[in-house]
């Protein structure tokens, strides 16, 4: 039985350029505020905490999501569409929904954002400060905003939305 991958006909087919650049934006934030965290824990923590969630994010998601994606190839919420047309090859979209990248990707946004608040939480066990409270409290606005009101926001108007399981629209 073929999977139903029936476009929405409202979707947007290119995201607006400010909304791709704010969405970039956050993401960095969040991978910013999170290899300082784990930094002021050790160097070597916050060089490995960053380059683990790049390989992960931009290598391993994209080639796992974004190659089965409507998407692919242009310019998606956050643009990485684009980015995993130039890096890998494209793939069937009816396979989108079995993509092992739509189950690994809450696990490592999750831990994107988990590491380096348990991180904070050590430090601030040592010595409260107000910049480690801006951190926390910051990483977590742009945490929240990311997994929430930005990604509602960017999956209201995707093409996928009717078919999508990763998709906060419905």
């Amino acid at each position: 039985m073929k999977k139903s991958t029936q476009l929405y006909d409202a979707g947007l087919e290119e995201y607006p350029v400010p909304d791709v650049i704010l969405s970039n934006l956050t993401f960095a934030a969040v991978l910013a505020v999170g290899t300082y965290a784990c930094w002021l824990i050790s160097p070597y923590l916050g060089v490995a905490y960053l380059v683990f969630f790049v390989v992960m994010v931009y290598g391993v998601l994209r080639r796992l999501i974004c190659t089965r994606c409507h998407y692919y190839g242009k310019r998606c919420g956050i643009g990485w569409g684009l980015l995993a047309a130039v890096w890998f090859s494209r793939r069937s979209p009816e396979e989108y929904n079995e993509s092992a990248g739509l189950k690994l990707a809450p696990f490592v946004y999750g831990l994107m954002v988990l590491v380096p608040l348990v991180s904070l939480a050590v430090l601030l066990l040592q010595d409260a400060t107000s910049t480690l409270l801006v951190l926390v409290a910051l990483l977590l606005a742009v945490a929240f905003y990311n997994l929430g009101p930005g990604r509602r926001r960017s999956c209201v108007v995707c093409k996928m939305r009717l078919f999508c399981r990763g998709g906060a629209a419905k």
